[in-house]
């Protein structure tokens, strides 16, 4: 099956764009493609510890800790975009990656979809 690289660019709940895209990213996995998912910008601010998310949605923490069971272990997290918004992850389940390994990822991915 395919390599889909997800990148989440958005913060988690300023629009639908997070919560969409770990929906694809849980989905594509249900059809045996490899997943590999990405958090730049942003998006970080998902993996910040004692997260208060807005009455009615859904907490990202216990989202991205399902990923495992969904066989989505590659995940990496943009190391400039932590630095830049000081975020604290609450879990080290992911590698930090430098632009370098950024783009490797990009260019081996068969399909990219950015939310």
């Amino acid at each position: 099956m395919a390599s889909i690289l997800v990148r989440f660019t958005s913060a988690p709940y300023s629009t639908s764009s997070a919560s969409d895209g770990l929906d694809f990213a849980l989905a594509a996995t249900n059809y045996g493609h490899h997943v590999t998912v990405v958090f730049e910008g942003q998006a970080v601010w998902m993996w910040q510890a004692n997260q208060q998310p807005p009455p009615g949605v859904k907490n990202m923490t216990k989202r991205l800790k399902s990923l495992p069971l969904f066989d989505i272990e590659d995940c990496f997290i943009c190391q400039s975009s932590l630095n830049t918004y000081s975020v604290t992850p609450f879990s080290q389940a992911f590698q930090a990656a430098d632009s370098n390994t950024l783009i490797t990822l990009l260019k081996n991915a068969d399909h990219v979809v950015t939310f």
